[in-house]
């Protein structure tokens, strides 16, 4: 029987590559992960996120499953998934896994046949259409459509030797599956009954909300010069229809929990996706809270606080009372937040972090830990785009300095401040060599420089240890009712520097303030509070006094209970 188990749940979000190498080959593997699950246990989390563990050639690091149904023996084989899940199972802790189903690696042999043979049923499991002849003499092929890939120009790749296209809304190694057909679907519902089988409690869609598309297919005609096609591939006309009948057919037959991860939804399917009354998803992600320094993610722009506080408070009072939210700082495709928003992070590391983690998660929803967060890991001082790993980085740097002819030296520092790979190098356990992930190798992707002052073994001895913040946090998270399912109402949302809310459950209310900046500033306690009646449950500065107005430290953040 399905439960609503992840509405008390704390997801700590676990990077396999970059977790623990316990064989020393300069990549994180499942028995790593399995020496640290007391870490994630003691820290609070109740359930663990895996990104994809399946066998992949690696293009987008794992995002490009080549088999839905084997672990990838760069981290270890089935028996050790298994060791996994009963040991989590042993610390009380719940598994999701991530599943990537817009698209395939090309290496799937469900592609590899598709190109093989024109006749075989696999054929149809892709979206391939033939390109059009264009030029004066009608002798140049183009594709079938204008629309762009995400990590590429042309969302279309040529298939050799012949006058057809494949779809792939991300790498050209990614194409896109059909969801329009009818086997494609059986398909993924038997992927999802076979870890469900398993004992895996639930997924996480990757860009689940791109699956449908607009038929018959035909050219973006928008001004926009980039992410063409997007009309026609976001939000489809049977998205619904999809995750309704995925739900029917395998979710809601297990007591399972799902969150998708949605790509510039529209407001009113987002709140249909998760409506409890729909029977499609349980949660979504909501990023636009992650937008208020930048545009598109590389292009910088000044922190604007009032875009922060929409972009986290709106999904909460949108979405209460209709289905159920979710609350994130961090992940493998974002930046680590300490060294975002304007923060000076070698002067107010341990302030902005656990600052980040009080405003952000004592508001409504399923908190979302992404490994090393809870210890303030920052961004990474690389030097070159060698460095740097993830495709889009290169993808977009390449973009910069072609089409746009942005000088080198400009663009790489564009990319830097805003590149994926900040959140995938290798975790700081400790200041030994490569800082204990692994023995020696070589890391698969470079360990960040502040390794020796930042990670776990000198942040849980210190006066000042995020780590045991967070416990102290979410342990009010997991086991306050108002906490987790009060009410969310909003104070001076135009204010530049404060953000406050209450969260009102059964007659009781919690109060959060907090100074996001790093100079003091005055906060007013709002009237509707009495100040005999307040309490300060948690804070991250050394204060225990209540006034109606209180002068904020740099980055101070307060949990105020009402007695």
């Amino acid at each position: 029987m399905k439960t609503n188990w992840y509405k008390e749940a704390v997801v700590y979000q676990v990077y396999p590559f970059s977790f623990m190498d316990s064989d020393n080959d300069g990549m994180g593997d499942i028995p790593g992960i399995i020496s640290k699950l007391d870490y994630i246990k003691d820290l609070g989390a109740t359930a663990i996120w895996f990104s994809p563990l399946y066998v992949s050639p690696c293009r987008d690091y794992g995002y490009d499953v080549a088999d839905y149904k084997a672990i990838d023996p760069k981290f270890g084989t089935m028996e050790d998934f298994d060791r996994l899940m009963e040991e989590c199972r042993k610390r009380g802790l719940r598994v999701i896994m991530d599943m990537v189903l817009n698209h395939t690696s090309d290496q799937h042999p469900w592609f590899r046949e598709a190109l093989k043979d024109k006749n075989s049923p696999y054929r149809d499991y892709y979206i391939i259409r033939k390109g059009r002849w264009a030029g004066r003499k009608k002798n140049k092929l183009i594709p079938p459509t204008n629309w762009t890939s995400s990590f590429t120009g042309s969302a279309w790749q040529r298939i050799d030797g012949t006058d057809e296209f494949y779809l792939h809304l991300f790498a050209p190694e990614q194409p896109d599956l059909n969801w329009e057909n009818p086997a494609v679907r059986d398909e993924i519902i038997d992927i999802l009954k076979f870890w469900l089988d398993k004992g895996v409690s639930g997924f996480r869609f990757d860009v689940f909300n791109m699956y449908s598309k607009v038929y018959p297919l035909r050219d973006d005609r928008s001004p926009v010069r980039f992410q063409k096609g997007t009309p026609y591939y976001v939000d489809g006309p049977r998205m619904h229809e999809f995750l309704k009948e995925m739900n029917d057919r395998a979710l809601s037959l297990y007591d399972s929990y799902t969150v998708g991860e949605s790509y510039i939804p529209d407001p009113e399917h987002a709140s249909r996706y998760i409506s409890e009354e729909s029977g499609e998803l349980d949660t979504i992600f909501d990023f636009e809270h992650l937008n208020a320094d930048n545009n598109l993610k590389f292009m910088p722009k000044p922190f604007d606080l009032r875009v922060f506080k929409k972009g986290l408070i709106e999904p909460q009072l949108r979405h209460h009372g209709r289905g159920w939210n979710t609350l994130v700082l961090e992940n493998h495709d974002n930046p680590r937040s300490v060294s975002r928003f304007g923060i000076n992070t070698k002067k107010y590391r341990y302030e902005a972090a656990t600052f980040l983690a009080l405003v952000t998660f004592m508001g409504w929803g399923t908190p979302f830990i992404y490994q090393g967060e809870e210890i303030g890991m920052t961004n990474s001082d690389f030097r070159s785009m060698s460095q740097l790993k993830d495709p889009v980085s290169h993808f977009v740097y390449d973009m910069m300095t072609g089409q746009l002819h942005i000088p080198g030296k400009a663009a790489f520092a564009m990319i830097r401040r805003g590149a994926r790979d900040h959140a995938r190098t290798p975790m700081q356990w400790d200041g030994s060599v490569n800082a204990g992930f692994n023995t020696g190798a070589e890391p698969w992707q470079c360990i960040n420089s502040n390794y020796r002052d930042i990670n776990a073994e000198k942040d849980l001895a210190s006066e000042k240890s995020v780590y045991r913040f967070y416990q102290k946090l979410l342990e009010i998270k997991k086991t306050d009712k108002t906490a987790i399912y009060g009410e969310t109402i909003e104070y001076d949302p135009d204010n530049r520097k404060i953000i406050m809310y209450s969260r009102t459950y059964e007659g009781r209310r919690l109060l959060i303030a907090g100074n996001f900046s790093g100079k003091k500033t005055e906060c007013i306690i709002p009237d509707d509070f009495a100040l005999t009646e307040l309490n300060i449950k948690l804070t991250n500065y050394d204060r225990n006094r209540v006034e109606r107005v209180m002068e904020l430290e740099p980055y101070e953040a307060i949990l105020f209970e009402e007695m």
